[in-house]
């Protein structure tokens, strides 16, 4: 199949109520609520990606080369289901919360049928305070009743990517419908005109001799982000990213032809994933990787080494070489509803252990902590895991600093005070929470390539030779 044919095919498959415009180079359907565009480019490369009409919020982002026309139509599909399925995220959903959600699922339903009466698309819901955190992430604001008002800054502190407002006492009293819809159309407008402050990234680590491609796969949201940069001796020279909703290895071979293709030169591709990697060869059974040795498929196919790593080893290895403030530290990764991870750092180096299993903390957490997994989908849970790992790494390693992820329990000074309860002050170690892990997942990534060239020099010099790319 040829990109005429291609775009040929892609025309049959667009119906009503989607609208199709073409011009020479690109393709963009129309569905009101988001529009999907695929361009165009030389060397057969077409770029996919959805907008949402209302905020401009990318949902769908990749780039492939075509070759298989099965895959191509594949790719094509899964847009337009992405698509289809945006409708029904379209609608601003709120979660009314108090301490035991009666009253508010009451004001819930008239809210509802006042904003159907008025056609506003807000779609609203209630649930009790004690499952806030497990349902609030889905919604885009969260309003706070006046009896848990109080709960409101540490609320706030943990859904920081959701709208949190507290319903005034005369607004809930008279289940006012119009004070709240004036209340959230307020906020939300604030919302999108407050751009996000910038955090400039620290410099990036170190100079070297090579150009490398590295990868970080980042599942957040319902969405799969794969971050990459290419580090030229160490510079960065390209930072972008793919956003799909499903994972498989053509996917990754998918944004590497994308990339080979355009950008010559490349010594070496670093890859960080979720799970195990022990010399190419990665176990993620989540996904379908079962002692897969897709490093080994993946150098074959490039003709040059492609070196995996762990994601939190590689957080870790980045953090360390960006600050270098301590030799020995751990950073402890705790997403929700998910059993934990650790990248160790002792006398400046990763740990990595036996078959590269160090700092696999989530299989303890299972055995000594009962309905982990539940736990922490909960603040109250989540520090119960925390704390229960974090113990472990300074009862056994002493770190000088842990450097910590966790959606649930962001606030520093209640784990210390929780830690404080099993141990003398003077032995914990100091802990900071951080949030940006491409940041740190990518030099990482780079880096940890770097150690394998210092131990295999050969290898990367015979790609060099062989494919006469360097230069």
């Amino acid at each position: 199949m040829d990109i005429l044919q291609y775009r040929t095919w892609i025309k049959q498959q667009v119906n009503s109520p989607f609208s199709y415009q073409e011009s020479a180079d690109q393709i963009d359907i129309d569905a009101g609520y988001a529009k999907a565009s695929l361009v165009f480019h030389e060397q057969d490369i077409i770029e996919l990606m959805i907008t949402n009409s209302a905020d401009g919020e990318i949902s769908f982002y990749l780039h492939f080369q075509l070759k298989e026309e099965d895959h191509a139509k594949n790719l094509f599909n899964e847009l337009l289901d992405t698509l289809k399925n945006l409708k029904n995220k379209q609608k601003c959903k709120i979660l009314l919360s108090c301490s035991s959600a009666l009253t508010t699922s009451f004001f819930a339903q008239e809210l509802n049928k006042a904003a159907e009466t008025l056609k506003l698309d807000y779609d609203f819901a209630a649930v009790s305070f004690n499952h806030l955190y497990e349902k609030g992430s889905d919604y885009d604001v969260i309003l706070l009743a006046p009896q848990i008002h109080y709960e409101y800054d540490k609320v706030k502190e943990i859904l920081q990517d959701q709208i949190v407002l507290k319903i005034p006492a005369a607004v809930f009293a008279q289940y006012n419908t119009g004070g709240v819809f004036e209340l959230v159309m307020s906020e939300r407008t604030k919302a999108a005109l407050q751009q996000k402050e910038e955090h400039p990234d620290p410099v990036d680590p170190f100079e070297n001799n090579y150009r490398i491609l590295t990868l970080g796969m980042i599942n957040h949201k319902d969405m799969i982000r794969f971050g990459y940069r290419i580090y030229d001796h160490g510079k960065r020279t390209l930072d972008k990213e793919v956003i799909k909703q499903t994972f498989e290895l053509q996917d990754l071979e998918d944004l590497m032809d994308y990339i080979v293709a355009r950008h010559k030169n490349i010594d070496a591709i670093a890859l960080a994933v979720p799970g195990i990697t022990y010399h190419g060869v990665l176990n993620l059974i989540g996904y379908g990787f079962i002692n897969q040795d897709i490093g080994q498929s993946l150098t074959d196919k490039y003709g040059i080494p492609v070196i995996l790593i762990n994601d939190v080893n590689a957080i870790a290895l980045g953090y360390h070489a960006m600050y270098r403030e301590e030799k020995n530290m751990v950073f402890y990764f705790q997403p929700k509803g998910i059993l934990p991870g650790a990248g160790i750092i002792i006398d400046d180096k990763l740990y990595s252990g036996r078959v590269h299993a160090a700092g696999e903390i989530g299989f303890l957490i299972k055995h000594v902590v009962e309905n982990a997994i539940e736990k922490s989908l909960t603040p109250e849970g989540a520090m119960e895991v925390v704390t229960t790992g974090l113990l472990a790494f300074i009862t056994t390693m002493a770190p000088e600093k842990i450097v910590l992820y966790s959606e649930l329990t962001p606030n520093v000074n209640e784990i210390k005070a929780e830690l404080a309860k099993a141990l003398q002050e003077d032995f914990l170690p100091e802990i900071e929470h951080v949030d940006r892990l491409k940041t740190y997942m990518l030099p990482g990534a780079m880096i940890h390539a770097l150690d394998v060239f210092a131990e295999m020099p050969d290898w990367i010099e015979e790609s060099r030779k062989k494919n006469k790319t360097f230069q």
